[in-house]
């Protein structure tokens, strides 16, 4: 089937890839069929299910009633008990008073399938139960409650990794290193919300600029954004990397007027702000995704940066789950410039406009729920898993255990929904 692509005069993107050309002319000629035949021969895995979401979360709501005589202060949500274990992790959280009833929602993991409710004094005292993760209605008064003495240790809090591909609306090479990041979001009071940025990897050879959309928020929602102690990822940034977002303020706003979190402008830059510049240019390496050095490689510490947002009012923020942020990234595309996000938000177009693929492809984004998830290294997709003529399956790649492989999940998206837990060691940073 062919059709035409009608593209502002501003951005002119040619989807046509392998197979397109590109003109002076605002219409562009693109060929699905043959897109869908090339999508086909290169796609690390030949079967594609059709009604995949590249959801490994729900988001779940849970209603509580504080319970009298207890004097907690805080409600909140653990992946394991947290006075007895040092490995869990804070999932939600708000603000309570006594004999409040209240609905607070959190992204629970698809394998997770106990959590954990606290109600916390002001001295630190927690009273916990645990309950299903399919339950609904949630009580403290349950025989299962406990209440401990104070903690001694901060909880950790639940935190994210996205994985980027940078060549959207191009095939990548699927090792979903070109950019990985890793996002944690904290309540920290009534109208604060807390966002816990690590930037681990960078495996583009080209400029990345990063930056999250506060889904469903206005510019006008928010007070303000500001950074812990003054500390972003653009510091002192060349002046030619401002071409993707063009400022270093924190609130962005996106052309549709939505509230925008500004990352950083280049993830090269902030991954190592000792480059040597010429002429404001510098050259581009890859960071921690291989394990030897070379010209083009290098090994670095991860970097961190942590933003308090300031909300006009507390609506909806009991219900501010990851599902609520939306991590893109910009590239250049034939000098224009691209957004990738993840699947649920491929047509945002937060920044710039221009058309998206509607056939099913591999993602150029994916969201992992966990902070410890193992990357590919340059040079290994993350899965590999295509069928011989006899219906037998070969499979390849960092994610590929049977039974808990990143190729059956692709395949049917109720299945290996643990595959992020199974890497080979030698293939995976």
């Amino acid at each position: 089937m062919k059709m035409k692509i009608y593209i502002q005069p501003v951005i002119i993107i040619a989807l046509i890839m392998v197979y397109g050309f590109v003109s002076c002319s605002k219409e562009i000629e693109y060929d699905e069929a043959k897109n869908k035949e090339y999508w086909r021969r290169v796609s690390p895995v030949d079967s594609i299910d059709v009604t995949h979401t590249w959801q490994l979360v729900t988001s779940r709501n849970y209603q509580f009633t504080v319970n009298a005589n207890v004097g907690a202060q805080r409600l909140e949500i653990y992946n394991a008990d947290p006075i007895t274990s040092a490995e869990a992790e804070m999932m939600g959280r708000t603000f309570v008073k006594e004999g409040q009833q209240l609905t607070l929602s959190v992204s629970v993991p698809s394998t997770l399938t106990t959590l954990f409710a606290a109600l916390i004094d002001k001295d630190g005292t927690y009273t916990v139960t645990s309950f299903s993760a399919t339950e609904r209605v949630i009580d403290f008064s349950s025989p299962t409650a406990t209440q401990q003495q104070p903690r001694s240790t901060t909880p950790r809090i639940m935190a994210y990794t996205y994985c980027y591909e940078e060549n959207f609306p191009a095939a990548g090479d699927f090792d979903y290193n070109d950019l990985v990041i890793r996002i944690g979001l904290e309540r920290t009071g009534q109208k604060q919300m807390d966002v816990h940025l690590t930037l681990l990897a960078v495996g583009a050879s080209g400029q990345i600029a990063g930056a999250i959309r506060l889904v469903g928020y206005r510019y006008q929602d928010i007070d303000s954004i500001v950074a812990k102690d003054g500390k972003t990822l653009n510091v002192n940034v060349p002046k030619l990397s401002y071409g993707l977002i063009e400022s270093d303020d924190i609130l962005q706003k996106g052309r549709n007027g939505e509230a925008v979190l500004n990352l950083f402008v280049d993830a090269h830059w902030a991954m190592d702000t000792e480059i040597e510049t010429i002429n404001d240019d510098f050259t581009r390496k890859k960071y921690n995704v291989k394990r030897s050095f070379t010209d083009q490689y290098e090994q670095t510490y991860a970097k961190d940066a942590d933003y308090t947002i300031y909300f006009k009012n507390d609506n909806g923020l009991n219900n501010f789950t990851q599902e609520m942020i939306d991590p893109f990234i910009v590239t250049y595309y034939m000098a224009n410039r691209i957004e990738t996000h993840l699947d649920e938000f491929k047509n945002a177009q937060v920044f710039y406009n221009y058309d998206n693929l509607e056939f099913k492809t591999l993602p150029w984004a994916l969201k992992i729920p966990t902070s410890y998830f193992q990357y590919p290294l340059e040079g290994y997709q993350i899965g590999f898993r295509k069928h011989a003529k006899d219906g037998t399956a070969s499979m390849d790649g960092a994610y590929m255990i049977e039974g808990h492989s990143f190729g059956e999940w692709v395949e049917n998206h109720k299945n290996s929904l643990d595959w992020y837990n199974y890497p080979l060691e030698n293939q995976v940073w």
